[in-house]
């Protein structure tokens, strides 16, 4: 639950893939679960290794354990806990394109832009108050292990955010009304900000933007989806 992994700063990864993602990479993991029918496989043997050559403590799990705690409706036979990392402003100002999101609410969209700019190697993503929660277990399930390759910063004030980097930083948005996303020309330093899926970009950081693009279509459709929208964009630069 959100309350208990602010309290813990601390999330859950499950799956093997995921697993062995967090164990090879700087993260901190603090525990690893092991359904404990499944101990003697060779790749479930391999994992516990790796942990236990961390120090990471491992414990063995029944059937109603797994019932008790499994995020998903079929356990794969391991999950970590995982200590959030620290992320401060300065890390995801640093340099480089900067993807920043103000209020998306959809773990699956959250999920998908995560992975996108992982695929596409932007490193860092800043998220406004009232977004969903990145270390939501389907926001971590949907970002195929990429929440562990990029830096997320947790605003808690976006539109102050913004203000302060302005002085560094161009601010690029997505308008109906606006220039072709084909003459897009990234800049060294920008930021990139999207609206939510409901309520598009809130009126204060819309008058914020020094620049505005349209990803033009041809069908009979409102919008786009805004994890395609970031997507779209995201493959320009």
């Amino acid at each position: 639950q959100k309350k208990y992994r602010r309290e813990a700063l601390a999330f859950i990864v499950e799956g093997l893939k995921g697993v062995r993602e967090v164990l090879n990479l700087d993260l901190s993991v603090l525990l690893l679960l092991v359904e404990g029918s499944r101990r003697d496989e060779p790749q479930f043997v391999e994992i516990i290794a790796s942990a236990e050559g961390q120090q990471v403590p491992v414990e063995f799990l029944g059937r109603g354990d797994i019932g008790d705690i499994k995020c998903t409706d079929t356990f794969h036979g391991v999950l970590a806990v995982v200590e959030q990392p620290e992320v401060a402003p300065d890390m995801v100002l640093g340099g480089g394109p900067v993807i920043c999101l103000d209020r998306i609410n959809d773990p699956g969209n959250l999920g998908t832009i995560i992975r996108t700019a992982d695929w596409f190697g932007i490193k860092n993503i800043v998220l406004s108050e009232g977004s969903v929660d990145p270390y939501n277990h389907k926001v971590v399930r949907s970002t195929m292990g990429s929440i562990s390759h990029v830096n997320i910063y947790e605003a808690s004030n976006i539109l102050e955010f913004l203000k302060r980097a302005q002085s560094d930083y161009t601010l690029v948005g997505l308008d109906l009304d606006a220039r072709p996303i084909e003459s897009l020309e990234p800049h060294k330093k920008a930021i990139y900000v999207f609206g939510s899926e409901s309520h598009g970009l809130a009126e204060p950081l819309e008058n914020l933007l020094d620049e505005r693009y349209t990803i033009e279509g041809k069908g009979e459709a409102e919008s786009l989806n805004v994890a395609v929208s970031a997507g779209i964009l995201m493959s320009r630069l």
